[in-house]
């Protein structure tokens, strides 16, 4: 089996009142360990790069689920099993989506996961969820 990871951010273009996606990179891998490793990287650059104060908000959250151990735990253990994991984190003008999937599994049957009350973790349970669409990069997001 091999994963499909990704880290997609999402955001309106200025002026134009539409929205675009960027993918702010791709990995793949064979191992589920690898996979993990390259989206808590994937969350540390957007927390460093994007947060005044990346210990605020919604990017806190971010890093929050990178660090947390347990959190880790639980995630390669629901991607081993083959269903896709959705990190998805939204800041003041833009989405970030931190994906991985199994390349054996169908698109239709993704998850989104959200934190659930009181969790310091981005992941607590899942519900069905359309994968994001990849466009190429245009103006929004700085990207």
């Amino acid at each position: 089996m091999s994963y499909q990871c990704a880290a997609i951010a999402e955001g309106l273009v200025c002026g134009a009142g539409e929205t675009a996606r960027y993918v702010l990179g791709t990995f793949r891998t064979i191992s589920p360990v690898l996979a993990l490793r390259w989206l808590g990287g994937q969350a540390l650059w957007i927390v460093d790069r994007l947060g005044p104060d990346p210990y605020l908000g919604h990017l806190a959250e971010l890093r929050a689920w990178y660090e947390d151990r347990e959190s880790q735990r639980a995630a390669h253990a629901h991607i081993k099993t083959g269903a896709p994991l959705l990190v998805v984190v939204p800041d003041a003008d833009c989405t970030y989506t931190l994906s991985v999937r199994s390349m054996a599994q169908a698109p239709a049957t993704a998850f989104r996961c959200q934190p659930r009350e009181g969790s310091r973790s981005g992941i607590a349970r899942c519900t069905p969820y359309d994968l994001p669409t990849v466009a190429a990069p245009c103006g929004t997001c700085g990207g």
